[in-house]
């Protein structure tokens, strides 16, 4: 009960933004009452419930907003069919949509479906009022329903507004949210749960998908097709996401008043490149430091198979090198981010690390052979002062002073663990030469990705390393030890993380494992950090890539990550906003001037800015 009672005044604590998103309008939150006792099993019970502020479109999305998302590539294009010819003017709202359209829209604009308890408080006011402008019977004069003039939808704003100052909130477009339907509000009744879930009620599996047992989403306020029985605000209708009729529509919401719609923020407002970072004091090198190593993770067993890894056994295969081939599509959202960054894998956290300029950095991994990796490329980049002189380290001839440079920079280790160390080197020492070879030829493309590219990025990474700003682990990102320790680390130095890389480890559970959804819960983040994650499954994208690229709003991740509906990483990807649909291919002279990878990169909710005219215009990238 004092955990609810905390949770309440919580959602009641977030004011109102002087300045919504245009075309939209601000819910405080605090308290509502839904539902009602007096009408259709569905409505019942009348509760009280809280919901989170939150900023919801003032009127219906028009025909012509949704064809800006149309001619962006980001939509599938509404059916015109002959008949339909009425409704499809630009100033009408947009029908016929389906749920799925109207959540592309949505995701498109920045912006997402409101939950049901959200466009409920919206629709009837806190005080729970029968309709939008209150308990007096409907009249034309307040609604476009049944049997009003005109017998079609009418132009969004056509009556007078209600509560909030919203319009059409019952009446003229049914309008689809985020909850999948139950015959009874969730939670408050034996066919639907033991209580009513009062503080931010978002349905069965929080709206995500798949949901088992749930094949219907839920309408709200009746439209200009049906009688007057339907504008009640707890109305409440299921229907098939894909059911499409010219009396369906639907209105955006947002957590937050910075939408995350295209062009994103790295592209609206680029951060100043950060000075390089004056050496630590001892008291910032000790809170660095001040780590709790996953210190059994040699002994977790191997899987039975290479390439896969699950929650109780690690994959048999260690990867000394990526094999994550366009990890620059991650450039241009982290560049210049600075703050801190955590990461697990081999030599490509340092490209992350260069490009974002941070200012500390946490690597870690529960692989032994890569955390040995590590420390031998701590002890290599101090004493190459130039990137040729590193990878020249790991040659034939230098092998002999490289194996010295290992022993002397890790002195202080028992001898088991330095020759384990130096084991490595010899094991994968030409492999690596070959990668780090590799790594220094100039790709055009990649405009300066990747830490062995320049000469500057080279010089970063060293200074952080001569700084004792990366901070390596032996981590287990299941545990309660490495991640959170680096979060408290990263706190106690007043560091934001901006930058955190799980790779496509996340896709190797089934289901996110409760101290993991903790533990990057638990990690200081920003609007400005993203999760950088990649996905094997090509059932997001169809590519000839291996690897589908995520940039993922890292606020986002950890909302999401408190609702036990988004069960797996997966559930995130209905969010995403595919770039490829944004960005034209360059060209010149009839040739591609470098590969456009645009089609293997999402941005999944990372926040951006409102354009100045408040609606979402994507333009091509010259």
């Amino acid at each position: 009960m004092a955990f609810e009672l905390v949770l309440l005044w919580l959602v009641t604590a977030v004011p109102c933004e002087k300045t919504p998103p245009p075309g939209m309008v601000c819910i405080e939150g605090g308290d509502a009452i839904v539902g009602a006792d007096d009408h259709t099993d569905a409505e019942k019970p009348r509760h009280p419930v809280s919901v989170e502020t939150f900023y919801l479109d003032a009127k219906e999305v028009t025909v012509g907003d949704y064809s800006r998302c149309e001619r962006a590539g980001a939509c599938t294009k509404l059916k015109r069919p002959p008949y339909y010819a009425r409704f499809q003017k630009p100033e009408l709202p947009a029908v016929p949509v389906t749920w799925e359209l109207a959540h592309q829209y949505c995701v498109f604009a920045g912006k997402r479906l409101p939950t049901e308890a959200e466009w409920e408080k919206a629709a009837r006011g806190p005080e729970g009022k029968t309709y939008p402008w209150g308990d007096a019977a409907p009249s034309c004069d307040k609604a476009n329903y049944k049997g009003c003039p005109g017998d079609s939808t009418r132009p969004p704003g056509s009556y007078p507004p209600g509560a909030y100052g919203l319009y059409d909130m019952a009446g003229n477009g049914y309008e689809w949210v985020k909850d999948w339907w139950t015959p009874c509000y969730k939670g408050c009744d034996k066919a639907c749960g033991e209580a009513c879930l009062r503080a931010n009620p978002k349905g069965p599996c929080d709206g995500a998908r798949p949901c088992k047992g749930y094949t219907q989403r839920v309408l709200k306020g009746g439209s200009w097709y049906w009688p007057e029985e339907m504008l009640r605000g707890s109305w409440r209708r299921g229907e098939r996401p894909t059911s499409g009729l010219h009396r369906l529509s639907f209105r955006c919401a947002s957590t937050t008043p910075q939408l995350s719609a295209w062009p994103p923020r790295f592209m609206t407002e680029p951060p100043a490149r950060p000075a390089d970072p004056k050496p630590p004091s001892e008291e910032e090198r000790a809170k660095a430091l001040a780590v709790v190593e996953d210190t059994d993770v040699f002994q977790i067993p191997l899987c039975g198979r290479a390439g896969k890894a699950r929650v109780d056994c690690r994959d048999p295969m260690s990867y000394i090198k990526s094999n994550e081939a366009l990890q620059y599509l991650f450039g241009d959202a982290i560049k210049n981010v600075g703050g801190g960054y955590v990461g697990l894998g081999a030599d490509q956290g340092y490209s992350y690390i260069a490009h974002a300029r941070s200012q500390w950095a946490w690597v870690f991994d529960y692989d032994p052979t890569v955390v040995r990796l590590h420390h031998v490329l701590r002890a290599v980049v101090k004493r190459a002062p130039a990137r040729e002189d590193f990878v020249t380290a790991f040659t034939d001839k230098q092998a002999k002073a490289t194996r010295a440079a290992i022993e002397e920079e890790w002195a202080s280790l028992p001898r088991e663990e330095r020759a384990a160390i130096t084991g490595v080197f010899e094991r994968a020492r030409r492999q690596l030469w070959a990668n780090y070879t590799r790594q220094l030829r100039p790709a055009r493309w990649t405009e300066g990705f990747g830490w062995l590219q320049t000469e500057e990025n080279y010089r970063y990474v060293r200074l952080m390393f001569e700084q004792g700003r990366i901070v390596t682990l032996k981590g287990n990102m299941l545990t309660d030890k490495a991640l959170p320790s680096i979060a408290r680390a990263a706190r106690s130095l007043g560091v934001p993380i901006r930058v955190y890389y799980p790779s496509n480890a996340e896709e190797q559970w089934k289901q996110l494992p409760p101290q993991y959804r903790e533990n990057v819960r638990q990690l200081p983040f920003d609007e400005r950090s993203v999760i950088l994650r990649t996905l094997i499954t090509h059932k997001f994208h169809k590519s000839d890539s291996y690897w589908h690229y995520i940039v993922h709003g890292g606020l986002h991740a950890q909302e999401h990550l408190a609702l036990p509906g988004y069960a797996n990483v997966w559930s995130f990807m209905e969010d995403r906003q595919q770039v490829g649909a944004f960005l034209a291919t360059t060209t010149a002279g009839g040739a591609e001037k470098a590969p456009r990878r645009d089609r293997y990169l999402d941005f999944l909710s990372y926040i951006g800015v409102p354009s100045a005219a408040g609606s979402v215009v994507a333009e091509s990238k010259p």
